[in-house]
């Protein structure tokens, strides 16, 4: 029997609510914040490099501890994931051990604050980097959080000074990502001036400087990833009247690319620089049939294939790379593909309560 995440049914059903995106929206005083179309859980890092990165494909824990939320984290060998708070805006982000989900420690939002939106990790599995929004200035501000190799904190999050940018939120799943040593952050959102108009911002937090890139028209960014080398970035794109594309950004000249991953009923569902960065890996779907493929940055072609087991065409799915190692969620079954090594396990989303 068929058991989606409850990840992905809030997904969905934020993604049919959301016709007008509430953050262009003023609310009412003594009313909760406004539900964004997009839903932030634990976000794991878009920071892929050989270090093992929080990696968070999961069917959520209930909000009071009592049901259990199985974690993918563990397959790629990370020691915790940081829990983003549902909806998002809440007071507080939590940390849970990756294996078993047990709650590791509370993260409470600055005061004052609209609480954390969005987190992701920077590579070492230890330092996150969180966001608070402030709609009404047009502003999004980037928060450190270090962790301790217990797992708690190493103090309360710490605002990154000189790094908030002059940005809307942006819309669906990865609007930031950190970089190798956090050394850079990168934002999708949207202008100011233009809701329509897609951006990315990326941030070096020793310097402030801040370089803008401007989206195709209505086209917004979402799902980012660093490549190791802390230059390159890959993407999704979607926008109104838009196709799902795969792009990259060289962050340092600006130039965008595009990648085509094939034709026909091809269906991107997610992608990550894996490795050395050389390739660019996705998860690509076309009715039943299901494929991992490897893209070569420098010929530009798809370099390597690896089929999956048949899926109903509607079966949930989730694509995460960390180093080598590629872990895809479809329907109950987990795959981890690491070399040439492809492993199948069936996941269940049924256990013993938390402690």
């Amino acid at each position: 029997m068929t058991r989606p995440s409850e990840e992905l049914l809030r997904s969905a059903l934020s993604d049919a609510a959301a016709a007008v995106r509430p953050d262009d929206l003023r609310p009412l005083r003594g009313t909760p914040p406004p539900r964004r179309r997009r839903v932030l859980f634990a976000v794991p890092s878009a920071a892929l490099v050989a270090a093992v990165v929080a990696l968070l494909i999961v069917a959520p824990w209930s909000g009071d501890g009592s049901s259990p939320r199985f974690s993918l984290a563990s397959y790629a060998g990370a020691d915790y994931v940081v829990e983003g708070p549902w909806p998002p805006g809440a007071p507080a982000a939590f940390v849970r051990a990756a294996d078993t989900g047990r709650r590791v420690a509370e993260i409470p939002a600055p005061k004052g604050s609209s609480g954390f939106r969005d987190v992701a990790d920077s590579g070492d599995n230890r330092t996150f980097v969180l966001t608070t929004v402030d709609p009404e200035a047009c502003t999004v501000r980037f928060h450190r959080l270090a962790l301790r190799d217990n797992g708690r904190p190493d103090g309360p999050p710490t605002e990154l000074d000189g790094t908030a940018v002059r940005q809307r939120m942006g819309e669906g799943q990865g609007q930031v990502a950190a970089s190798p040593g956090l050394r850079r952050i990168a934002y999708a959102g949207r202008d100011c001036g233009n809701p329509a108009g897609g951006t990315i911002t990326v941030v070096d937090t020793a310097t402030g400087e801040h370089r803008v890139t401007r989206l195709p028209p209505r086209a917004l960014a979402s799902s980012l990833g660093w490549a190791p080398n802390g230059r390159d970035l890959v993407f999704e794109t979607m926008g109104d009247y838009l196709e799902r594309e795969l792009r990259t950004l060289d962050t340092r000249t600006g130039e965008l690319g595009t990648i085509s991953l094939g034709s026909g009923e091809a269906e991107l569902h997610g992608a990550a620089f894996i490795g050395d960065g050389t390739h660019i890996a996705a998860l690509v779907r076309s009715g039943r049939q299901n494929r991992v493929v490897w893209y070569s940055m420098a010929t530009e072609k798809i370099t390597r294939q690896v089929p999956l087991a048949p899926s109903a065409p509607d079966a949930s799915s989730m694509f995460e790379a960390a180093g080598n190692r590629i872990v895809v969620l479809i329907d109950d079954r987990v795959s981890v593909i690491t070399g040439t090594k492809v492993t199948v396990e069936k996941f269940d989303g049924y256990g013993a309560s938390l402690p």
